[in-house]
């Protein structure tokens, strides 16, 4: 008890307050699973994921008092991206504290899925929303959200095949590369990818998309075009992260939902910061794996300490495209022109 009361209550000490004319993302620690909390200008909002089922319930409250904290008492759409513990796993349990309107997941887990996450995390969450509003996404799907345009780029193991507005160039950077030959026992290449709109600004994230999913996405033509800001796949494995994916669309900026020994490899390190036009990269964790040299400067890391102080990265997103990632840890921000 006396480490949860640790970890948790230095959320309470940081304001998340939004400003009015913002698109603001919250990227909660849940020490190497992910949620995500969302808020529009007009006071929508979205969860991405609910972190892990734990004993202490760990995850859920780290949720429940950043949404208190913005005075969120029910969420408009509660995203499960796909059927994996650290992602799905937990939605029951935070949603019987803080319910949503909307259930969006992409429909039937994958047939490659093992068993036993079937019926420990795939099976309780279908039950669970046997009897709520659920949205069952396709790649092409929006999501309608008050100022904010959602795009679902990937879900259920497929992606898009018609170009967003403004994409569809011929992919030049990787001519004649061949597409990737990854496959694995979870739910990770069924993840709903999202592409959000706010204005100018752009943002993608994929969930836990692995490298085949995203070369269908960038080859032999670009469907997504450049994004601003793009949340690291996976928590920051190699086999997601592909290097097509990320020269292609060229973020400026990229947010990396790693746990201190989970996700953070050297290797995607490296296809971050080669990128053409790439400025910085946030971390949630220090990577233990990736070594002193692959993590960034530690105003970029949001978590650096043991046992975990459970600081969030903050990101507010202006209509002309410009942009704020702040480190609650240490108030430490910047802000990115358009």
């Amino acid at each position: 008890m006396k480490a949860l009361f640790i970890c948790v209550l230095p959320l309470l000490l940081v304001s998340v307050v939004s400003a009015a004319d913002t698109f603001d993302i919250y990227v909660l620690d849940t020490e190497g699973g992910k949620a995500v909390i969302l808020t529009t200008p007009q006071g929508q909002t979205m969860l991405i994921d609910a972190g892990y089922p734990t004993r202490n319930d760990r995850d859920t409250n780290r949720i429940v008092e950043a949404a208190q904290a913005l005075k969120i008492k029910e969420f408009d759409y509660i995203v499960a991206t796909h059927y994996d513990a650290d992602h799905a796993g937990n939605v029951p349990n935070l949603a019987a504290r803080i319910p949503a309107k909307v259930y969006i997941d992409h429909g039937e887990v994958l047939p490659g899925a093992n068993e036993r996450d079937k019926k420990n995390f795939y099976e309780p969450y279908i039950n669970f929303v046997a009897d709520k509003k659920r949205m069952k996404v396709k790649p092409g799907d929006e999501i309608p959200m008050k100022d904010l345009k959602i795009m679902v780029v990937s879900s259920g193991g497929k992606a898009i095949t018609e170009p967003l507005p403004g994409a569809g160039q011929p992919n030049e950077l990787f001519a004649d590369t061949t597409r990737p030959d990854i496959t694995d026992v979870y739910d990770n290449a069924g993840s709903v990818g999202l592409l959000f709109e706010f204005g100018s600004f752009r943002m993608l994230d994929l969930a836990d998309q692995l490298q085949p999913g995203e070369y269908d996405l960038v080859y032999p033509n670009n469907l997504i075009g450049k994004v601003d800001l793009f949340m690291v796949s996976h928590h920051g494995f190699k086999v997601s992260n592909s290097k097509i994916l990320i020269h292609t669309i060229r973020p400026k900026v990229a947010v990396m939902n790693n746990g201190p020994r989970k996700g953070g490899e050297a290797e995607v390190f490296d296809v971050l910061t080669s990128s053409p036009g790439f400025e910085d990269l946030w971390q949630l964790h220090y990577a233990e794996r990736a070594g002193k040299e692959k993590n960034r400067p530690e105003q970029f890391i949001a978590n650096i300490e043991s046992p975990c102080q459970a600081k969030m990265i903050k990101i507010s997103a202006q209509r002309d495209g410009a942009f704020t990632v702040t480190n609650t840890r240490n108030d430490f921000s910047k802000t990115y022109k358009p």
